[in-house]
């Protein structure tokens, strides 16, 4: 699979930090796998030592569940690498899908707030959902991802950072110093 988001990166801009999506977003998926492996192991358990006169239907059955867990892994595994998403030195990618691509870019320069959004039960886990909050109120949620609190750091600290124009100059793109207020001296009485 082509990796996208390389693709995408300019002319001298680099990756800062390249997340995915959490395993438990796929819970299902292994749930699943896991409880048709344990139903092939069963059947094929059965048909040679419990009834060895219905050896035949009972392997080939244990043998098809064996095969449909195969198949639910994969396809939860397909899930879960058709997003990935990427920190880079100016802004921040996010590509979903496999066949139908979708390409998400913020620039880093429009990016006003960023929350951090976790339950307990995905404290636990170490998941959770990073919202960036743009210029103009619009928003985009990233749900269910490995090292959340990780990811919001590396957003917050990336906007704080001047950024080199392609002209050298550096920018500031964080918040300014505030000006310092000159002292009126007043005259005594």
């Amino acid at each position: 699979m082509a990796n996208y988001i390389k693709q995408s990166l300019e002319e001298g801009e680099t990756i800062i930090f390249k997340g995915r999506l959490h395993w438990s977003y796929i819970f299902r998926y292994l749930f699943f796998s896991l409880l048709f492996t344990v139903g092939g192991i069963v059947a094929i358990y059965l048909a040679y030592y419990r009834y060895p006169g219905q050896k035949t239907e009972l392997f080939y059955a244990g043998i098809a569940l064996l095969v449909l867990a195969f198949f639910v892994w994969i396809v939860g595994r397909i899930v879960r690498t058709r997003s990935e998403f990427a920190v880079t030195d100016t802004r921040f990618v996010q590509k979903d899908g496999i066949f139908n691509i979708k390409m998400t870019e913020i620039p880093l320069a429009r990016i006003e707030t960023v929350n951090f959004y976790q339950s307990l039960w995905q404290r636990i886990l170490g998941t959770g959902c990073v919202e960036m909050v743009g210029s103009g109120g619009t928003s985009h949620q990233v749900h269910c991802i490995e090292q959340p609190m990780k990811v919001r750091k590396i957003i917050v600290a990336s906007i704080k950072k001047p950024q080199t124009s392609p002209t050298g100059q550096t920018s500031q793109t964080g918040p300014t110093s505030p000006i310092k207020p000159q002292n009126n001296e007043t005259a005594e009485s």
